[in-house]
């Protein structure tokens, strides 16, 4: 049955092989000097960001009062249960919200987490953590909360915490005119509209996609070449926040994982924008570099029958293209 199932897994990725094929053939006869052509120009442009444009459900509209109590919330360590933790913890914003941990410190000093994975333009993005389970940010920011290895606390003795601050319940009231209460949803709804508002700023890659040839270096623009041709990278990184937001097995080792591991080993391609804060990679934090990251995919099993589609090829790049790549990479931040 092996070669009539890798029959049809190739035949799965032919969209994505002939958008790739398509970019090759067009940006290798281009001149590094200019512009991106029009596909690439539509598929990464970056839409507006503005707070009064970010994406909200109709029930939590992003407002600045709710992205100013949600920020104070963020870091405030009445949330955890021994008050010694905040979100911000394990999402630092020096470090575009990852804390540079392979994997996330656990409250008892034991618990394995996951990788903390970066907050950076969530608002956009249609499934939450590395397995997917979360549909909204809003029921994303419940669980560290009540993970009892993470922040373990108590919905009863955080809402008494902050209902003792006068300023806050001040925030509350300035933030939900029709619901003043401090309650849990409030709560939940204030540090989903704060990591709502949590947007990459322009960077490079922006102002090259929008016509500028210069913004990149010579050595970057062909890692563009290649992370949209040969390299295939778009066939997961696609869009302005190079995401498709889906689950794919991308070979990562699972007999060792971390406790929360996918047991299909399907885990949700993350954005790259700044890419350089966020080591180290993957879900398990196991590569700490982006060459390792580059070799992981260079070296996938093709024998497995697990892996996505997309990544069904055999993979080679030269040093040069390696370096190319990784400098392409570098100017996402």
């Amino acid at each position: 049955m092996a070669a009539p199932l890798r029959l049809l897994r190739t035949a799965a990725c032919c969209g994505l092989g002939l958008l790739v094929l398509y970019g090759s053939a067009f940006e290798v006869t281009a001149d590094p000097a200019d512009s991106p052509l029009a596909i690439w120009r539509d598929i990464f442009a970056r839409p507006d960001t503005n707070l009064a444009a970010i994406p909200a459900p109709q029930w939590n509209p992003v407002t600045s009062a709710k992205v100013d109590l949600g920020k104070k919330l963020f870091f405030d360590t009445r949330l955890s249960g021994g008050t010694k933790r905040s979100c911000a913890t394990c999402h630092q914003p020096e470090r575009a919200f990852t804390d540079g941990r392979r994997g996330a410190s656990s409250l008892d000093g034991t618990t394995e987490l996951l990788n903390a994975p970066s907050l950076l333009n969530l608002a956009w993005s249609n499934q939450l953590f590395h397995d997917g389970r979360s549909k909204s940010l809003e029921d994303q920011a419940r669980h560290p909360i009540e993970h009892p290895g993470e922040m373990a606390g108590s919905w009863p003795r955080i809402i008494e915490r902050l209902n003792g601050e006068p300023s806050l319940r001040a925030a509350f009231r300035k933030a939900f005119p029709n619901e003043p209460e401090v309650t849990q949803k409030n709560i939940l709804a204030a540090l989903a509209t704060y990591e709502r508002a949590l947007v990459s700023p322009q960077s490079r890659f922006d102002r090259f996609i929008e016509g500028d040839g210069t913004a990149l270096t010579r050595k970057e623009r062909t890692g563009f070449r290649l992370f949209v041709g040969k390299a295939g990278c778009i066939s997961c990184h696609s869009g302005w926040r190079l995401t498709d937001d889906k689950l794919h097995n991308v070979g990562t080792a699972f007999a060792k994982a971390p406790r929360g591991t996918p047991a299909n080993g399907l885990i949700r391609t993350p954005g790259l924008r700044g890419l350089s804060s966020t080591a180290p990679y993957m879900h398990d934090g196991s590569l700490p570099t982006l060459e390792r990251v580059i070799e992981h995919y260079l070296d996938l099993d093709q024998g497995d029958l697990a892996l996505s589609p997309s990544l069904v090829r055999p993979l080679r790049l030269s040093e040069n293209e390696k370096s190319a790549l990784k400098a392409f990479l570098s100017a996402l931040n």
